[in-house]
C-alpha cells in the first residue's frame, strides 16, 4: 500500500535556495500547488528564527499550512498565527563555558538574543562580517555581552573560514564535557553549531507532526548538509539534492538529479505530492 506523504520539511541554503538566495520558479510553483491541495511546507533551517521569518515573507510562505524550524530544530513556529509553538534552550552558564572554550582555541564563537535574534559576540571579526553579510542579523559586540543575556538562547556557533579543520578538533576536544548537555553538528565546514542536547532537524520532524496529527512516515524532508542527516532519516523518506554533502546523500531515501539551482526541492514535490495522492488538512 503507497504511501500518501502529507509534509515536506526542506532546508534552506544549498536546497530550497540557490546561491542568489531564491526559490526556481517551477519550485515555487510546486509549492503552491502542494499546499493548495491540502499538504503542509516546512522551512527546516539552522538559521535563527528572524531569518527564517525573513525568507518565508518574502516568498510567500507564512501562509496558513507553512511552519518554520529555525536553530537546527530549536525552535518551531506558525508563521501564520505568529506562535512560537516550542523553543528549547542552553542554560547561561553553558553558553559562557562555550565561549571560553573557544576564546581560549583562537576561534570566533556567537549565541543570540533571544528577544530579537540579534547576534551577540565578543569581538569584530572577518567570521562576523561573513555571517551578518549572509544572514541580514544585527551583531551586539562587547566583551560583556554575555553579562547582558537575561534569556537562554537556543544556539552557539563557532566559526573558521580560513581553517575549517580547527573546528573538527575543537568539536573533539570539548566533547567530554559538552556532549552531556549540547547536539553539535556541522551546517558546512566552517560552521560548528551547538544545539541544546536532544535536539535536532530530526527531533523537529517528530515533534511538528505530533503537533499536527500527522505520522512521520507521511512526512519527506530535503536537505543536503550533515545538520540535515537527522531529518532525512526521521521522515518517512529523506531527499538530498545533487549538490548534496556525500554523508546526507547516503543518509537519504532519494537523491534528485536536480542540484539546488536547477530546482531539486521542485523535483521532490513532483516526485512524491504527485497528482491523485494529495492531502486533506
Amino acid at each position: 500500500m503507497s504511501v500518501q506523504y502529507r509534509i515536506l520539511f526542506s532546508d534552506l541554503d544549498a536546497t530550497l535556495l540557490n546561491n542568489k538566495k531564491e526559490i526556481e520558479p517551477g519550485t515555487e510553483k510546486a509549492i503552491r500547488e502542494m499546499l493548495r491541495h491540502g499538504s503542509f511546507f516546512v522551512i527546516c533551517t539552522g538559521r535563527s528564527l528572524a531569518s527564517a521569518r525573513a525568507v518565508a515573507a518574502r516568498f510567500g510562505l507564512d501562509c496558513p499550512g507553512c511552519y518554520i524550524v529555525a536553530y537546527n530544530g530549536g525552535v518551531l513556529y506558525d508563521p501564520s498565527k505568529d506562535r512560537i509553538i516550542s523553543y528549547a534552550s542552553i542554560p547561561i552558564p553553558v553558553v559562557k563555558k562555550m565561549f571560553e572554550q573557544a576564546q581560549r582555541a583562537s576561534l570566533y564563537i556567537h549565541t543570540y538574543d533571544r528577544a530579537d535574534d540579534s547576534v551577540l559576540t565578543l569581538r569584530h571579526t572577518p567570521e562576523l562580517d561573513y555571517y551578518v553579510a549572509h544572514t541580514g542579523l544585527m551583531p551586539k559586540i562587547g566583551s560583556d555581552v554575555l553579562e547582558r543575556i537575561t534569556q537562554e538562547p537556543a544556539k552557539m556557533i563557532v566559526i573558521n573560514l580560513d581553517q575549517p579543520e580547527k573546528l573538527e578538533r575543537f568539536q573533539k576536544e570539548n566533547a567530554a564535557w559538552s556532549d552531556d548537555v549540547l547536539n553539535s553538528f556541522f551546517s558546512c565546514r566552517q560552521y560548528l553549531e551547538y544545539c541544546p542536547a536532544g535536539i535536532s532537524k530530526g527531533t523537529a520532524v517528530t515533534a511538528l507532526c505530533r503537533h499536527l496529527h500527522i505520522s512521520p512516515e507521511a512526512a519527506v524532508a530535503a536537505g543536503d548538509e550533515r545538520n540535515d542527516i537527522a531529518m532525512l532519516r526521521a521522515a518517512g523518506i529523506g531527499a538530498a539534492p545533487r549538490n548534496a554533502h556525500p554523508l546526507a546523500k547516503e543518509a537519504a531515501d532519494y537523491v534528485c538529479e536536480a542540484d539546488h539551482e536547477q530546482g531539486a526541492v521542485g523535483e521532490i514535490i513532483r516526485k512524491f505530492f504527485c497528482a491523485g495522492k494529495h492531502a486533506v488538512r
